[in-house]
Formats: C-alpha cells, sequence, structure tokens
C-alpha cells in the first residue's frame, strides 16, 4: 500500500508554485507549437494574376497545359469550384523561377512569410 502524503503551502508558495507550473506550460506549448508546420500561403486566381502582371485568364490557360510543359501551372482544388482554385505561393515561385528568372517574387513572399510571423509571435 501505498502512504498518502499532504502537503501545505503558504499563500506566497502557491502564487509561486502556480507562475512556475504556467511558465511551464507556455513553454511547452510554444514548443509544441514551433514543430508545427506553418499554412501554406494560397492566392486565388486573381491574385495570383496580380503578382505576376498577368490576366488570370492567362493563368487558367497555364493550368491546362500538359504536364511537363515549363508553363504548366499546378493549383490546389480547395472547393471543388473554378472559383476554389487557388495557387501556393510556392508553386507562383517555382513558376516564376521556370519562366521569369529575370524578374523574381522572393522578396514579395520572404515580406509575407515575415509578417505572418510577426502576426503569430503577438
Amino acid at each position: 500500500m501505498i502512504p498518502e502524503i499532504t502537503l501545505t503551502f503558504t499563500e506566497d508558495q502557491k502564487a509561486a508554485l502556480e507562475q512556475s507550473i504556467q511558465r511551464e506550460i507556455e513553454h511547452q506549448v510554444s514548443t509544441i507549437l514551433s514543430r508545427l508546420p506553418l499554412p501554406e500561403v494560397m492566392f486565388s486566381f486573381p491574385q495570383a494574376a496580380k503578382l505576376l502582371a498577368l490576366h488570370p485568364e492567362t493563368l487558367r490557360d497555364y493550368t491546362k497545359l500538359p504536364a511537363r510543359h515549363p508553363r504548366r501551372l499546378r493549383y490546389v482544388d480547395c472547393t471543388g469550384s473554378p472559383r476554389g482554385h487557388r495557387i501556393t505561393a510556392a508553386e507562383l515561385l517555382s513558376w516564376q523561377q521556370r519562366n521569369h528568372p529575370d524578374t523574381q517574387l522572393e522578396s514579395f513572399f520572404m515580406k509575407v512569410a515575415e509578417r505572418r510571423a510577426r502576426r503569430n509571435r503577438q
């Protein structure tokens, strides 16, 4: 049989213990959250077209090209309808590198990532 142990604390000790437990919980939660992947940044066709200085229909045409074509643009179907098609930031950057290596969007995507990181820290 295991003996029962009863601990008694003063109010100051209770407050210090609660703060210590709270700090440890916050640390553990932040550690777990830091290991989770960030959600992928996605753009609608009009948003992506604006970033690439193209017409949205041109981008839609690029999604219909054969899979091995360098201008082929992959998209994610989020809703099952054409209005729900989204293009990931990674795909936009990859497409930009394949087709227009002289005009990179990396600085734009870095700014987006920095803004999201700042927002998540607050």
